[in-house]
């Protein structure tokens, strides 16, 4: 029955793939779809399979929804005020992209891939020509960095649960996040650009309503920085209300209310009127994203059903029985076969970390370096092929204007190729230690 339930999820996935290009079925109605086909094939309690995607569609609401929504109502203020037209006039379009991608490589450390994106769309407004590629180069960015740059959540993680020392994580993963990052942006150079819906825009404003959108981005973008600073397990950050303090400032709320106070009181209390009140701006953007956060939500309910089912565990479990001559591949599938079966790239972390404390002295890796490596490889197969159970893999298509099918190819592949290429500099970086 698990080999069933392993194959029946690829058909899950094609099967969203399919209703997406062939019937350009909205996101979310082909998650719920697929949700039930998981449930009617397998002759799961439809019950509880209701309870658990209700659960998941409200946590990732609560949590992915509202900052995604941070970040959107600051792109549409930006708009509304004239930011983003003063900005296109004295900002040529070719460094649009650029600044997009630099500021991708602070942002993806942030708190959770989610935030990361979510903190860069007022940038990816910005751009005009070439935005399906700019968006997906920085949906690359921040996957490389989220996979093996401290203090992203993944590598504190991993480093938590194997007792690996940090600095030895960021010397090595240092350089893998940044050949992933550059590696990810050659990837998604022969993206097809995908017509996007324009948003309106407003004709230039005044130079404070730049003052203020820039303020919102920076404010968000040190909010989720801070917010994975304080998720690190250790000195000095571990007592007191320091790191509780540096959580909260990160939270989805905090960010919602932070972007929509700075990118509005620079432009006026007019601005302020017709962003808020009636069919303003606000109302306005809520509404051009609901299908996006509907999808998020529904991707977080398929994930907690898939996960509460407890097949990907066994999965899990039979990979790391794995031969020791694998190596740090193995650290690497294990996260890997976790992160596509289940969606969450922190759990297949933490999952992954847990399996491997056993075996690290089998596989020879049970020195300092052996589990910074280790750290990495496992980091590194967490953030491999995200697909239509995450709602990072939705959030990057629609920023990057694809549909599910493209997704998988824009997305997912070329998450995929990123990890497999940091597989490989870690067995290099072994050999050499060696």
């Amino acid at each position: 029955m698990d080999d069933a339930k392993f194959l029946l999820l690829f058909a899950l996935v094609g099967f969203t793939a399919f209703l997406s290009y062939h019937y350009r079925v909205v996101p979310f109605v082909a998650l719920v779809l697929s949700t039930c086909l998981f449930c009617l094939l397998l002759r799961v309690d439809l019950t509880w399979v209701a309870r658990s995607f209700h659960n998941g569609f409200g946590q990732s609401l609560a949590a992915g929804g509202l900052t995604i929504l941070a970040g959107i109502l600051v792109a549409w203020i930006g708009a509304a005020t004239g930011a983003v037209a003063r900005l296109r006039a004295y900002l040529p379009e070719r460094w649009r992209p650029r600044l997009l991608w630099l500021v991708a490589l602070p942002a993806g450390i942030g708190g959770t891939p989610l935030a990361s994106l979510a903190v860069l769309q007022p940038l990816i407004v910005l751009v005009q020509t070439g935005r399906s590629r700019a968006a997906l180069g920085a949906a690359a960015i921040v996957n490389a960095l989220q996979g093996a740059m401290l203090p992203a959540p993944l590598p504190i993680a991993a480093i938590a649960v194997l007792q690996a020392d940090w600095r030895l994580v960021l010397v090595f993963g240092a350089p893998v996040a940044l050949a992933q990052a550059l590696f990810g942006l050659w990837l998604t150079r022969g993206a097809p650009e995908i017509p996007l819906e324009a948003m309106p825009v407003t004709p230039a404003g005044p130079r404070r309503t730049v003052f203020g959108l820039a303020l919102a981005i920076l404010c968000l973008l040190a909010m989720i920085i801070l917010n994975a600073l304080g998720q690190i397990p250790s000195e000095p950050l571990a007592s007191g209300n320091t790191r509780e303090q540096m959580i909260r400032l990160g939270l989805p709320l905090m960010l919602l209310v932070v972007g929509l106070g700075f990118a509005l009181l620079p432009a006026g209390p007019a601005a302020i009127r017709e962003a808020l009140v009636g069919e303003g701006t606000v109302a306005r953007a809520i509404t051009a994203s609901a299908g996006l956060l509907l999808a998020v939500g529904a991707a977080g309910g398929l994930q907690l059903v898939l996960h509460q089912d407890g097949f990907a565990s066994l999965a899990v479990e039979a990979v790391a029985e794995g031969p020791a001559r694998l190596g740090l591949a193995l650290p690497f599938l294990v996260a890997l076969v976790s992160r596509i079966l289940q969606g969450s790239a922190l759990t297949a972390a933490i999952t992954a970390a847990g399996v491997m404390i056993p075996l690290l002295a089998p596989l020879g890796l049970d020195d300092p370096a052996g589990r910074a490596l280790v750290v990495l490889a496992v980091t590194t197969g967490a953030i491999g092929a995200p697909h239509i159970q995450d709602g990072y893999f939705w959030l990057a298509s629609d920023q990057a204007g694809l549909r599910a099918d493209q997704g998988l190819r824009w997305v997912t592949l070329t998450a995929l190729l990123q990890a497999g290429l940091g597989l490989v500099l870690l067995v290099v970086m072994q050999q050499v230690l060696a």
